[in-house]
């Protein structure tokens, strides 16, 4: 699937299940902290990407991502700053402990081989405890977004190394990545998604 299907499906699937568990007025901040998380988890695998047809897309995916999370952080803080206390109310060691620990997931997803590594429910597990430690409110939506992502990969015609470090494989070979599947679940996570805020 293409870098904006994962940002769009990961957001989507992370304001599902955040819409279902919030209370029927749930504030613009919590539902913008959930889809920028799920955004985030659903680029992460990806970073394993050195070269490909469309680095320019690739790479708008990713800023994207990031662009969301960032606003999202920022709203939090201008509407009281949810996430800071919550992290002040832990202490630093754990906040610390889990940003080392997604410098490091993130330097090994960019050394490792495209559907490998990064593309495991390894990952999938490392990714959420790492995210729990530095940001808790926010590591449900990582992890749902990066989920999202390897269903999505699932689908492709290229396997992915779910049970890494086991070499095989699994792909149910149903799409290719650009084509009219992926387009369908574009605008079928927008849908979703909007609906899901509405």
């Amino acid at each position: 699937m293409t870098g904006r299907t994962h940002v769009v499906v990961g957001a989507a699937a992370a304001l599902v299940a955040a819409s279902s568990a919030m209370p029927a007025a749930a504030t613009v901040p919590a539902l913008a902290l959930a889809a920028a998380g799920g955004a985030a988890g659903g680029v992460f695998p990806d970073l394993d990407v050195k070269s490909s047809a469309h680095p320019l897309r690739d790479r708008a995916a990713r800023v994207a991502a990031a662009a969301m999370l960032a606003g999202a952080v920022a709203l939090d803080a201008a509407q009281g700053g949810t996430l800071l206390r919550a992290a002040a109310a832990r202490g630093m060691a754990p906040v610390a402990l889990g940003a080392v620990a997604l410098a490091g997931l993130f330097c090994a997803a960019r050394l490792s081989a495209h559907r490998g590594p990064s593309h495991s429910l390894a990952a999938l597990a490392a990714l959420a405890a790492a995210t729990w430690l530095a940001c808790p409110p926010l590591a449900a939506p990582v992890a749902i977004g990066m989920a999202s992502h390897l269903v999505l990969d699932l689908l492709n015609k290229r396997p992915v190394r779910l049970l890494w470090p086991l070499s095989r494989g699994f792909c149910l070979g149903l799409c290719s990545s650009g084509g009219v599947v992926d387009a369908c679940l574009l605008v079928g996570g927008l849908l979703a998604g909007v609906r899901a805020v509405l």
